[in-house]
């Protein structure tokens, strides 16, 4: 008994020192997980503590810029703040206003003309706890925040609420920067403060935009549906707060599909919220997608307003840095950039469209008349009209630039004032032998392979091009041969600097309709685009010449403001060398031979009273497009003239039609200014030339500015051709040949040469 009882207390004694040593390891594991996890928190609260002297360091400035800047606006609050913005306004030269956007396409409305369906599904898409919240969302700004840290700081989404979102539109800038989103928070108490949640959403409802100039549900009712606000359903309803959105996205014209789906998961949150009920909802999202497009109230807006607005839409893209391309290697590098030019740039245009913007532009109001006159009474003889759209048959487009300031002074788009179509920007069409100048004759004089007095063999050759009327004239000069617009010589001429060497001017000049399936096309020479070119481009590229290379930026903008930033744009008159300035004064000498030579094919188009033009014919086959490009040191005009879908014009010619239009108008405008000759770069010289074309030694002189050219002598530039031709040249190339071999560098074979 008593070994048992030993026994047992010793096992017993050992299962509890057992007990102990386990409880004693467990409790050790415990007291330092504790010590790891106090350690820790010690650790986060001193990190916490850093960061929050960080953020208070870097949060405070920025907290004290906001507070005083929405101080004045807390004070003066008022309904006024949150109408209709002023329509965005368009100025000529002198500061007149010529244009507004927005005229006519806005009607107030009061929250009780408004389906519920529209301010109850605004509610349940963009902000569920309106009815409630203060202003200011707290979950969904803390929502927005946590993502701004996953995405290293950069904003990305907002957490707005309505009423953040109506302070953003009126009385804040549209920029994603931290400074806004704190005054949209301060802000919005105050704004709740003030305003009833009734008045908050009238005021949403009739300040957003909705794409094609309507602003407010009750113009955008009116355009879509042809009905008033109150009158809409729930598909009508979801298809506008889709378009207030991103109008440009889910337009239901251009992108129908996109806004079907769009609308359709708007019905489905508006489901979900008990906006409307599931046979509601069924019935909604089975209808097809039907718009009115409802637009009698609307005025027509004029050539110079839709050009300013392109034009402001662009500038304001280019301060933005967007990288605009004007070469494209691919079809799929081509499809990608036109996909992001049209989403940025229809954002830009709405919006300036939406109001609130004053555009001061170069445009002369007296010019522009003048110009109008002129096209139009240089077609009236045709008076046929399209059967569908009542619009005249034969069209005609004219770009004016002033080639001191580089600004466009002048754009019509068409006949008469009725037709909103621009073609002077909007259409791109077959340039012909005008584009000659800027992608054959001009590089092919800064390559130094060519002068004006090179010679080169016009005949009709294999796969190649004929000239008008079949007539060649064998060896000439390239002076002749742009004066006479020779097919066979500007191929030859682009052949032997190559397409792409040609191409790269186009993209200095930065002519927008270029395609990849243009690469390396030999027809380009001729003007045998996929697309086709832009009046506008033109212009500003025969200006370049006309000033000696110098390719500025300037369109018709000189400045853009808003009521809430001030000047927002302003334009420095950038500049770029595209051509050489010998280059191109070479190329204003040889087309001056286009007006004044007898063979020349503008030589009926000589201007009065003296001054001193150059210029191009363009004359597409079929005659279906004709053109006419020319300018005086003053200014530079390019006529286009055709049908919208083109067709064969027989008899009409760049010289017949456009030509005339062109010398009414620049005689019009030249009237009280006196003649001037285009200054020579002091690089040029004058010298006698060979048989081939080549400057002969020792006959350069400097060039008289008031001279006439001496017969048999010829211009060269000193920069690009360098030394002159002598016969110890032709020696040494002749004995670097002597070996009787082939050579398949001979870049100057069948009258080409090197100078």
């Amino acid at each position: 008994m008593r070994d048992g009882i030993k026994r047992f207390a010793s096992v017993t004694g050992h299962l509890i020192q057992v007990i102990i040593s386990i409880a004693g390891n467990y409790i050790g594991i415990l007291f330092s997980i504790v010590g790891t996890v106090l350690r820790v928190l010690a650790l986060a609260f001193t990190i916490c503590i850093i960061a929050g002297i960080c953020i208070y360091v870097k949060v405070l400035p920025v907290f004290t810029e906001v507070r005083e800047e929405v101080f004045d606006k807390m004070v003066n609050l008022d309904e006024d703040d949150f109408t209709m913005k002023e329509d965005t306004l368009i100025y000529d030269s002198k500061g007149n206003a010529v244009g507004s956007v927005n005229a006519g396409r806005f009607k107030q409305v009061s929250i009780n003309e408004i389906s519920p369906y529209i301010y109850n599904g605004y509610i349940a898409v963009e902000d569920k706890r309106f009815k409630t919240h203060g202003g200011v969302d707290v979950v969904a700004t803390l929502r927005a925040g946590i993502t701004l840290l996953k995405n290293h700081m950069q904003i990305t989404q907002g957490g707005s609420t309505i009423t953040q979102q109506i302070i953003k539109n009126n009385l804040l800038t549209q920029d994603k920067s931290y400074t806004r989103k704190m005054a949209e928070i301060m802000l919005a108490p105050a704004v709740e403060a003030k305003f009833t949640k009734a008045q908050i959403m009238e005021y949403y409802c009739n300040t957003s935009y909705y794409g094609y100039r309507c602003y407010g549900i009750g113009a955008a009712s009116r355009y879509y549906f042809k009905k008033e606000a109150a009158e809409l359903k729930p598909h009508e309803a979801a298809l506008l707060i889709s378009l207030s959105n991103n109008p440009s996205a889910y337009d239901p014209v251009n992108h129908p599909e996109d806004s079907l789906r769009k609308r359709n998961k708007v019905l489905e949150t508006m489901y979900e919220e008990g906006v409307i009920t599931e046979k509601q909802y069924e019935k909604a999202v089975k209808k097809k997608l039907k718009v009115k497009q409802y637009s009698e109230e609307l005025e027509n807006e004029s050539y110079v307003v839709s050009y300013a607005i392109h034009c402001a839409a662009n500038a304001l893209m280019e301060q933005d840095n967007f990288g605009y391309k004007y070469l494209f290697k691919d079809k799929s590098e081509y499809k990608k950039y036109r996909e992001k030019y049209s989403k940025v740039y229809n954002e830009k245009c709405e919006d300036i469209r939406s109001g609130g913007y004053k555009i001061y532009t170069s445009i002369n109001m007296k010019k522009q008349k003048k110009l109008q006159e002129s096209v139009d009474s240089g077609l009236a003889y045709s008076t046929e009209t399209d059967s569908e759209t009542g619009k005249y048959a034969l069209q005609g487009a004219a770009v004016c630039v002033n080639n001191e300031s580089n600004y466009v002074v002048a754009i019509v788009g068409g006949r008469g004032k009725d037709d909103e179509f621009n073609r002077a920007y909007l259409s791109a069409r077959q340039s012909g032998s005008a584009i000659k100048p800027l992608l054959d004759y001009t590089p092919g004089f800064e390559s130094g392979i060519f002068a004006p007095s090179t010679v080169v063999n016009d005949h009709q050759f294999e796969n190649g091009p004929s000239n008008a009327g079949d007539v060649y004239y064998g060896d000439v000069s390239i002076r002749e041969a742009v004066a006479r617009s020779l097919n066979t010589v500007a191929w030859q001429v682009f052949e032997e600097i190559t397409p792409e060497y040609g191409m790269s001017y186009l993209e200095k000049l930065r002519f927008r309709n270029l395609s990849y399936i243009d690469n390396g096309n030999l027809s380009l020479s001729l003007g045998g685009f996929t697309e086709g070119v832009r009046v506008v481009d033109m212009a500003k590229s025969y200006s370049t010449l006309a000033n000696n290379g110098s390719y500025s930026n300037r369109t018709c903008i000189k400045k853009i403001e808003t009521a809430a930033d001030g000047i927002i744009y302003e334009n420095s008159n950038e500049k770029t060398q595209a051509f050489t300035e010998d280059a191109a004064w070479m190329m204003t000498d040889v087309l001056k031979d286009v007006l004044s030579e007898d063979y020349g094919t503008g030589h009926s188009l000589q201007l009065d009273g003296g001054h001193i033009g150059a210029g191009k014919t363009g004359t597409t086959n079929s005659n279906k497009d004709v053109w006419f490009c020319g300018y005086t040191k003053y200014y530079t005009t390019v006529i286009w003239a055709g049908y919208d879908t083109p067709r064969e014009m027989p008899g009409i010619t760049g010289a017949s039609l456009p030509g005339v239009i062109w010398k009414d108008y620049m005689d019009k405008i030249h009237t009280e200014l006196e003649p001037a000759d285009f200054t020579i770069p002091g690089t040029i010289s004058l010298a006698e030339y060979d048989d081939d074309g080549r400057r002969i030694e020792g006959t350069s002189i400097v060039p008289d500015q008031y001279e006439q050219r001496p017969y048999g002598m010829d211009y060269f530039s000193n920069v690009i051709h360098g030394e002159p031709y002598s016969a110890d040249d032709e020696d040494e190339d002749e004995d670097d040949t002597s070996d009787g071999e082939d050579s398949d560098d001979n870049e100057f074979e069948d009258g080409f040469y090197e100078y």
